[in-house]
């Protein structure tokens, strides 16, 4: 358009005659605010307002514009196409300060009349609507055919379904933190006392308070195992009492023993990890007939276990403020863990809510483990 030329009013038909002008002064024709451009003499002015009879624009004016009638070329973005649409304009003034311009149509009932009443009609109707400041035809845009549509409609689809799985997944994130949260709080008892990791098998202990004046190597069944002098002057010996070995020596020779201090441990058959625990009543009244003890070793693996042993006596502790118990882990501890501590938990959760857990922790061990 930069190539149009000055159109004077000597060379417009008779219908543009300046006389026309006069229409410009109180017409009755509403204005409406819609987003469209024009060229006036190759230069482009952004829309501010327009009527069947009028425009505003805003931009940089040449001089000399004003007062002058012009073929400007008024152009409507409907995104997949431009439509444009010639008209013959009167500029009436020209604002320096604000640059914004005044149109009135020379011609208001030119050729232009139809197309430009059906786009405005459209756009009062909601036809026509604003969409990031470009129009765009609710039903007369131009269908696409073939792959394109197909293609919209596949990504309509995957949006659509996208957003199911997400609201799904938000869903599901909340239920299995709210069960996660509610079994922590109510369901899950932390055992107080501490817990020990040690070898099934007899325990010999001091039967008296003394020197541990001898400790034999590699004794047969019967022969004496270990003897011990006390202040009295009494010597007490204690004879291996099976056809086994010893696993584990808690006291060294010529050192000092209390009575029931612990000093040898022997082989048991199957040679397997189980877990002191010293029990609190606290502890005690949370073993329900429905609970689960869940152990955490100290290399990190997680066993259930059955109670196995109980004592009502142990050494160092009030009977009536603690029990030394027995757990015997569902599946075999690592050896790395024996004579360490090991977590003790009392789960009482209800079927229902650990089910819940249950598969959240697979759900999430998925998610982690999965690979694209």
């Amino acid at each position: 358009m930069s190539n149009i030329e000055h159109v004077g009013p000597e060379r417009l038909p008779g219908s543009f005659l300046p006389q026309a002008s006069d229409l410009h002064s109180g017409n009755e024709h509403p204005s409406i605010n819609l987003p469209f451009t024009v060229v006036i003499d190759g230069r482009s002015y952004e829309g501010v307002s327009l009527s069947m009879a009028a425009a505003k624009i805003n931009g940089l004016a040449a001089p000399g514009l004003t007062q002058g009638t012009r073929l400007a070329m008024f152009r409507f973005d409907f995104g997949t196409y431009v439509f444009s649409l010639p008209i013959a304009v009167i500029i009436d003034k020209a604002n320096t300060d604000t640059g914004e311009l005044d149109l009135t149509f020379a011609e208001p009932a030119g050729p232009h009349m139809p197309q430009l009443r059906y786009l405005l009609n459209a756009w009062l109707a909601g036809d026509v609507v604003n969409l990031h400041d470009i129009l765009q035809a609710k039903s007369r845009l131009p269908k696409m055919a073939g792959n394109h549509q197909s293609h919209a409609t596949s990504g309509r689809l995957a949006a659509r379904f996208m957003g199911v799985a997400i609201s799904i997944a938000a869903s599901a994130l909340l239920v299995f933190g709210a069960s996660w949260l509610i079994a922590g709080r109510l369901y899950q008892h932390a055992v107080e006392g501490p817990s020990i990791a040690v070898w099934t098998g007899p325990v010999l202990r001091a039967t008296t308070s003394g020197q541990l004046s001898f400790f034999a190597q590699n004794p047969s069944n019967g022969q004496p195992l270990y003897t011990i002098e006390s202040p009295s002057g009494a010597s007490v010996t204690t004879v291996l009492p099976c056809d086994c070995a010893v696993r584990e020596q808690y006291a060294l020779q010529g050192a000092t023993v209390l009575a029931v201090e612990p000093i040898a441990q022997l082989n048991s058959p199957d040679g397997a990890l189980v877990v002191e625990a010293l029990l609190t009543p606290s502890d005690i009244n949370a073993l329900s007939d429905t609970a689960t003890i869940v152990m955490t070793a100290a290399d990190g693996t997680v066993h259930k276990a059955n109670l196995d042993d109980v004592r009502t006596k142990s050494a160092g502790a009030d009977p009536s403020s603690a029990m030394l118990m027995t757990l015997k882990p569902d599946t075999v501890l690592a050896t790395s863990n024996a004579h360490k501590p090991v977590r003790v938990m009392i789960d009482t959760t209800p079927a229902l809510i650990a089910a819940v857990n249950d598969a959240g922790t697979r759900a999430f061990s998925f998610l982690t483990n999965w690979k694209l």
